[in-house]
């Protein structure tokens, strides 16, 4: 498979950074562990067995001293009880003096990380109560902060929470820069860009799709090659039957004129007039097909800047024209447009006149046509509204589509609905829509051309 890098799995790669997670955390925990041993034997820690040392070393001080306060170790509780149980000497309250009391009556010595001693005196008893865990040496930092245990592992959590959201973090990086690889194939595929070597990621599964796409973008593209293969040649055998029925026709059409000049019975004439009628048809017919050619040919459209105000004033003259014929009453509304916009000049003025043909053809005598202009930040609006029948819910859809004849209860072959499909084709090359609706103001039919500037 060409193009592959070396690749794992994800869950090797994922096992690869919880082993790396493990790692750091060991390292973190032998750091903490040093530091702290550090810490201890540099004096800025008292290690947690330096309560109980200490009131050991000045045991026999507290069993004889007079005043036990100048003797204890800074950090410790303690209660001085004559032989009679009476208070004599605390540093604590007398309910807690009390309850020390109670606790060494009860042999009660431990109480979580507390722990009670007591020390015989000549007179009576002194209870001692101190922390079995590790002290900062410095009072000002006994006093304000928590203890130095209860620092270590808040500060450890911390860092702890940080290793997890790093790790993470690289590993979230590290499997979006293998996926964007995966969304850019498939967006290639999905807009049918398909003239591109497959880039391969570095994870077992990811490629698996992506190998899949790889084979899908070939098929897909060996079949839209085909279909534009087929689609040509069915557009010049189109053209070129077209053209080919064109000499024969104007053979037939040119006899039958001739016909029209003898002296022909009323019977001949009729149907040498039928002739000439269905003559003219199928050259109508052929215009369209070859209309259709054109507008479907795959060549891209060549933009120029067009004046505005120059090309709406010739459409409302050919407007006019196409009216006058008809003895249909043409209006026109323009907006203030921009001075110009850009376009192929011949694709607009051929998408808006057939839109404009179509309504004539479907107005009324008497009737109105209203051609309205204005433009916005990114599009030309050109809209086209009659007074004639309007579009039926079917043709709301399907008037655009090619072919598509609109009543099928109308006996006339004048008009197979093409001028619509031709302007949508047209305006579609210049990234603009067609809008079908019917008018509020005219009753009839309403298009909207909206063509980007």
């Amino acid at each position: 498979m060409a193009g592959i890098r070396k690749q794992k799995s994800i869950s090797k790669i994922f096992a690869g950074y919880i082993i790396l997670f493990c790692v750091i955390t060991a390292v973190l925990v032998g750091f903490y562990s040093i530091m702290f041993i550090m810490f201890i034997n540099s004096g800025l820690i008292l290690p947690a067995n330096y309560y109980e040392r200490s009131i050991e070393t000045q045991r026999e001080a507290i069993s004889k001293a007079d005043k036990v306060s100048d003797v204890m170790p800074s950090g410790c509780s303690y209660a001085v009880y004559d032989a009679k149980g009476k208070l004599m000497e605390t540093n604590v309250s007398d309910d807690k003096a009390t309850d020390m009391m109670n606790r060494i009556k009860n042999n009660k010595t431990i109480d979580g990380k507390k722990l009670y001693k007591y020390i015989e005196r000549k007179d009576g008893i002194c209870i001692v109560q101190y922390r079995l865990n590790a002290e900062f040496a410095n009072e000002t930092l006994r006093r304000y902060l928590p203890n130095c245990e209860v620092m270590y592992n808040y500060s450890f959590i911390v860092v702890f929470i940080i290793e997890i959201f790093i790790i993470s973090r690289l590993f979230r990086k590290r499997l979006n820069k293998e996926m964007d690889i995966l969304k850019q194939t498939t967006a290639k595929v999905a807009m049918e860009n398909l003239d591109f070597n497959v880039q391969y990621s570095g994870i077992t599964e990811i490629n698996d799709v992506i190998s899949a796409l790889d084979k899908m973008k070939e098929e897909l593209s060996d079949s839209l090659k085909k279909q534009w293969k087929i689609e040509e040649a069915r557009k010049s055998q189109i053209s070129a039957l077209a053209h080919d029925i064109k000499t024969p026709l104007t053979i037939i059409k040119g006899n039958s004129e001739l016909l029209n000049e003898l002296d022909l019975t009323e019977t001949q004439k009729e149907f040498n007039d039928s002739i000439l009628k269905e003559s003219g048809n199928i050259e109508f017919y052929i215009k369209l097909l070859i209309d259709i050619n054109k507008s479907q040919q795959s060549q891209s459209i060549v933009k120029e800047s067009i004046n505005s105000y120059e090309f709406i004033n010739d459409i409302i003259k050919q407007g006019e024209f196409l009216c006058l014929n008809k003895n249909v009453k043409f209006a026109s509304d323009v907006k203030e447009v921009s001075e110009t916009f850009n376009g192929d000049i011949s694709c607009v003025k051929r998408a808006v006149m057939n839109v404009l043909s179509n309504a004539v053809q479907y107005t009324p005598k008497r009737g109105r046509i209203l051609f309205s202009v204005y433009n916005d930040d990114k599009y030309m609006h050109f809209i086209i509204e009659d007074s004639g029948r309007g579009f039926s819910k079917e043709e709301l859809t399907m008037a655009t589509e090619e072919f598509y004849q609109g009543d099928k209860s109308r006996n006339s072959r004048d008009h197979y609905g093409m001028g619509l499909y031709i302007a949508q084709t047209f305006v579609n090359k210049h990234g603009g829509i067609i809008n079908l609706s019917n008018s509020e103001y005219l009753g009839g039919a309403r298009v909207e051309l909206t063509i980007l500037k």
